[in-house]
């Protein structure tokens, strides 16, 4: 009898299986089996999965399946295709190109929900919970002669006891920002002619609220500080004289005890910018309610993008002890997939290692007064923005979203940090695995910070808004030091080509200008000045959209998760109507998101695509209400 080795009995025996497989047919039960949710095909998908320094997007694929909120699998059209079910919705991009979701890393929705009317009418289309009125987009002296009679009419319609609100517009261009703000040459109009006495006789009965027109601080009459008394406890003697507050008023004070409400209004104003691409935010929530709104939001999976948030005083002004900053470096990249804590921020000064022109200084001491000082240090050693600094840093936590203008108070920081960091005994690697970071390029990183900056694994947020507005940024800094000190304002170029990751922000309640504010980062042209400032910091599209897609990803500790699309990452994507990559540099600005998904989940679907795919528009282009006037935004 012939011996049958042991290898050739196991090959038979695999044969025999795979045959007898063959000839069976295993049917599971529907309920068992789990298709993808949605499949996109036939399109030029960017997956940014190259984080390197180059101008390499990575991966390029035809089409990707998403299920659980997360990609599935990216391949060729035949290979994704055949993963559908029969619920499965499958998306014909017809060649359009598609990138993933962008990520604002310095960016305020709960400010812009107060300042900008497209999502504020579509929760309030009336005057039943508060009245709100926004002025035209004129100067400011022309709103002002408007606001009076505005004021007025709001007054006999109020009910006795109701908030009023008046948001001055400083423009669709922010033409007429100088006018309200005045950190430059300019004036300040209604701050200098609306005073609380003012406000008092004109609403003698309601509480009012005079928005400063860019965030949501705002300045209230008698009764308006009355109200805001039976909420918070912290105000001085310059709130009572003057009226203003902070940003958290409207949200604490004017909706007290609506926080569901508050929601649907944070809700509508991150849809708002997922109609533009914002897929997910870094940023303090500046309010108690609006933090506990955005729980609310997510507890309920309603969530249309991603909020990274910090600690700040607005939240906690006395929540920075040394022990509670070290419970709370505990929950550093805690929470959910929508909702998660990335750090703390203390003060970041503004100002700057180079004394101002001497023209400036006198103008300014012509306008403020002899006392001008220029730009004080409000973070130097010894004040308590650098304390607080110190305590971030020595509790093990992380700084994150911290506003900045002006290297020397960057330079105070890294001594915070350095500080902070030996105090807790923390080693180099430790303190750079904490990725602290710095926000807005307004003035910061000089040339000679930029090598401690990497050694101490720090990242920083751009905004290349600052290069294109006048009031503050590359315009105002060429006034007030000197035009060859505009380089610093957003040196991307210097920071990447040094392998430091850097982040994207707009900053301001302009959503439809975000690929807009790409070019000007491209060619760093200010159009009302007619010309480039600092052109030797000027980059590639590729790094523009790696600063809003997989470095983001970075800031909010979510890398290989945010800004990227691969297998397992979150399923956050824009369906985009031309190539961002190859066409002209002018017409980046004219680019039309068709589509904007979050966690498989359309948020924003326009009505060319939804017609092609046999659906209906989804999001802000649906919305009815109308736009006051001089609110519209401007088309490319």
């Amino acid at each position: 009898m012939q011996t049958i080795k042991k290898p050739v009995l196991i090959a038979l025996v695999l044969f025999a299986g795979a045959v007898a497989g063959r000839s069976q047919t295993v049917t599971a039960p529907l309920e068992l089996v789990k298709y993808p949710e949605m499949v996109i095909y036939n399109g030029k998908i960017l997956t940014m999965d190259d984080v390197s320094f180059t101008s390499n997007v990575g991966t390029v694929v035809q089409a990707i399946a998403v299920r659980d909120g997360k990609v599935f699998k990216i391949g060729n059209n035949a290979e994704i295709q055949a993963l559908a079910g029969p619920q499965t919705q499958k998306v014909d991009l017809k060649g359009r190109t598609v990138v993933p979701g962008f990520s604002m890393t310095h960016e305020h929705p709960v400010d812009w929900m107060w300042t900008e009317p497209l999502a504020y009418r579509h929760v309030f289309p009336n005057d039943d919970v508060m009245i709100s009125r926004f002025m035209p987009s004129k100067p400011a002296k022309e709103q002002f002669a408007l606001f009076e009679p505005a004021m007025k009419a709001a007054v006999a319609k109020a009910k006795p006891g109701q908030w009023i609100r008046m948001i001055p517009n400083w423009g669709p261009d922010y033409e007429w920002a100088d006018q309200f703000e005045g950190r430059g040459e300019c004036c300040t109009v209604w701050e200098d002619l609306i005073k609380k006495e003012y406000l008092d006789t004109l609403a003698p009965n309601n509480p009012v609220c005079i928005s400063d027109g860019f965030t949501s601080s705002c300045q209230l009459n008698t009764k308006g500080l009355e109200e805001y008394a039976t909420v918070h406890s912290d105000l001085s003697n310059r709130n009572r004289q003057t009226g203003w507050v902070g940003r958290k008023t409207p949200s604490d004070v004017i909706l007290k005890g609506k926080v569901p409400m508050l929601a649907e209004l944070l809700k509508s104003e991150m849809e708002l910018w997922a109609r533009y691409g914002v897929t997910a935010y870094g940023s303090a929530p500046y309010a108690y309610t609006n933090l506990q709104a955005l729980n609310i939001i997510d507890q309920r999976g309603d969530m249309p993008a991603r909020y990274a948030w910090t600690w700040h005083d607005a939240v906690a002004p006395k929540g920075w002890d040394l022990d509670t900053l070290r419970h709370l470096s505990g929950m550093l990249g805690q929470g959910s997939d929508y909702l998660w804590f990335i750090g703390a921020f203390g003060e970041a000064g503004g100002c700057f290692s180079i004394p101002e022109r001497a023209e400036f200084a006198e103008a300014m001491k012509a306008k403020r007064g002899a006392n001008w000082d220029g730009d004080p240090c409000s973070n130097a050693p010894g004040t308590e923005g650098y304390t607080t600094n110190v305590s971030i840093a020595q509790a093990g936590l992380r700084i994150a979203t911290m506003h900045s203008d002006g290297d020397r108070g960057i330079d105070y920081v890294m001594d915070a940090i350095e500080e902070g960091s030996k105090k807790a005994g923390l080693s180099p690697e430790q303190i750079r695995s904490k990725r602290h970071t710095f926000d807005h390029g307004a003035g910061a990183p000089r040339p000679a910070q930029i090598p401690r900056i990497k050694n101490l694994g720090m990242m920083t947020s751009m905004i290349n808004t600052i290069l294109w507005e006048n009031h503050r940024g590359a315009s105002l800094i060429a006034k007030q030091y000197g035009l060859e000190y505009t380089n610093w304002v957003v040196p991307r170029k210097s920071v990447t080509e040094a392998g430091i990751m850097n982040s994207f922000e707009i900053d301001r309640p302009l959503p439809h200008k975000l690929f807009f504010f790409v070019t000007k980062g491209m060619n760093r042209y200010n159009d009302k000045d007619k010309r480039e400032y600092g052109p030797g910091e000027k980059t590639d599209r590729v790094t523009q959209l790696k600063a809003l897609t997989n470095w983001g990803g970075y800031y909010t500790l979510r890398e290989n998760k945010i800004g990227m699309l691969k297998l397992g990452s979150y399923a956050d994507f824009l369906v985009l109507d031309r190539d961002y990559l190859t066409i002209p540099e002018a017409d980046i600005p004219k680019i039309e998101i068709l589509m904007t998904v979050v966690g498989g989940r359309p948020i924003h679907l326009g009505a060319t695509l939804a017609r092609e795919i046999g659906s209906q528009p989804v999001g802000p282009s649906t919305w009815p209400e109308p736009i006051p006037e001089g609110w519209e935004p401007k088309p490319y």
